[in-house]
């Protein structure tokens, strides 16, 4: 059994899943989302409730969820990406002596998530980082969403086509970053506005809260640019499109996230080349254009992994 949130948690182990269960049947869990919906079409899932940050009664209740799939299926493995959700999985598996992994969010590139710290207290945990200077004694290297993607330089175009995204659920609002990408971009552009949480009311933009992944990848391939918040889903999306994003960090002061692990992912991809970091207030036709002017490969070859 898989188990993530939607957005980046389960963009991140549908991306991983091939090398973690290359020849396993899947059983997933998830919150109910468009992104889950498109991206798991097809597979055995079982939903659960979207819900707040550290919503401890949420996670017990979600555990019934967890039970009902093992009653149903015979489940030797779980592994989770997180966040919140993969508790509510590891009680019932720990009951039933059912091996655990936990990979962490490749978000996390210098401390570890909330769920992260809970899980390094719990020996029989298997435990996962993915950055090779982050393995310790409680937490070992094996693989990373991050494996494989190469820079190169591409033609500089003209921007006809963007994608300005915040993420496609959640409870914080990224409005800064709505407003500058409106200043940045084009008028003429055609553009889709996957807004999330946040207000864009007066911007005069045909903001959604959401699409599908079937749409968002579609969108993806055709941009010309994509702007969004410093997300591993966001981030990965875009790469995968083979487009350098311009991204940028959420706020803990501006009341955007609860903590300010974006800041670290931000610049770990500005470090390799693999997107445009601005503050969100700050981005410009400057930043547009030389996202513009790299494409993104990827290699097909990665080994399975073990974990």
């Amino acid at each position: 059994m898989l188990v993530a949130i939607s957005g980046g948690h389960l963009a991140q182990l549908h991306m991983l899943a091939p090398r973690i269960v290359p020849d396993d049947e899947i059983v997933w869990m998830t919150d109910d989302t468009a992104q889950s919906r498109s991206l798991l079409a097809g597979e055995r899932v079982y939903h659960v409730p979207t819900r707040p940050p550290r919503d401890t009664i949420g996670v017990l209740r979600d555990t019934r969820v967890a039970g009902r799939a093992f009653a149903e299926h015979d489940i030797d493995r779980v592994v989770s990406s997180g966040a919140q959700i993969a508790i509510s999985a590891l009680i019932p598996a720990l009951m039933r002596r059912v091996p655990f992994s936990y990979v962490e969010s490749a978000t996390r590139v210098t401390d570890l998530s909330t769920t992260g710290k809970l899980v390094e207290r719990i020996p029989s945990v298997r435990r996962y980082v993915q950055y090779p200077n982050r393995a310790s004694a409680r937490w070992s290297y094996a693989l990373s969403v991050f494996d494989g993607f190469r820079v190169e330089p591409a033609e500089e175009v003209p921007i006809r086509r963007a994608v300005v995204t915040v993420g496609g659920n959640g409870d914080y609002g990224f409005r800064r970053l709505v407003e500058s990408a409106a200043r940045a971009l084009p008028g003429d552009a055609r553009v889709l506005w996957q807004t999330g949480s946040t207000d864009a009311s007066g911007l005069g933009i045909d903001a959604v809260p959401s699409v599908s992944s079937a749409v968002l990848s579609a969108e993806l391939a055709a941009a010309d640019v994509v702007i969004g918040h410093a997300g591993t889903g966001t981030a990965l999306a875009a790469l995968s499109a083979g487009k350098v994003p311009v991204l940028a960090p959420r706020s803990v002061a501006h009341g955007e996230h609860v903590d300010s692990h974006q800041d670290d992912l931000a610049a770990f991809l500005a470090e390799r080349g693999l997107a445009v970091i601005r503050p969100a207030d700050e981005i410009n036709v400057d930043d547009l254009r030389e996202a513009s002017r790299w494409r993104v490969t990827r290699r097909d070859d990665l080994e399975p992994v073990a974990i």
